[in-house]
């Protein structure tokens, strides 16, 4: 009798031990719209971390609310000395269970400089936490080429 019971009791332990799992939507982001725009969401309380490259000497990422439905995205890229090309793609993610997915990106180009500053409004954004991110590709007028990627704080709507 002492058996059938720690059996029964054992198996009522095991049965109560299982993992519910559920598969997350996937989100349809072909509905976000993305707008360059002069202004500057940038917050002048935070402080950047400066990385230790040849040339790359920050890179800085923001995100801020705009609206219910509009977010906005910045990527700030400053080199140590005039580069041939940075080449700054500012990603908008969206938060999916334990990992980020890249809802929509834009890529921009500048020559001969030594910083660039892309800042973006998205539209069309449904509720979720988001965050920026920015990946950079440098290159000197030799050839040499280096990256640096940079993620903004999350923010929710």
């Amino acid at each position: 009798m002492k058996r059938l019971i720690a059996l029964l009791l054992g198996i009522v332990l095991m049965l109560s031990q299982g993992i519910c799992v559920f598969a997350e939507e996937n989100e349809d982001f072909s509905k976000l719209e993305i707008v360059e725009t002069n202004q500057n969401f940038a917050n002048p309380d935070q402080n950047g971390i400066a990385p230790n490259l040849l040339y790359i000497a920050d890179i800085l990422t923001y995100i801020s609310k705009v609206s219910s439905n509009q977010v906005a995205i910045q990527g700030d890229v400053v080199c140590s000395t005039k580069v041939k090309s940075i080449k700054l793609t500012c990603i908008l993610q969206k938060r999916s269970g334990n990992r980020w997915v890249d809802a929509i990106s834009k890529t921009t180009t500048t020559y001969n400089t030594d910083g660039t500053h892309k800042s973006y409004i998205v539209s069309n954004v449904s509720s979720g936490t988001y965050r920026c991110k920015a990946s950079v590709l440098v290159t000197d007028f030799n050839g040499y080429s280096e990256t640096l990627t940079g993620y903004s704080s999350s923010i929710s709507l």
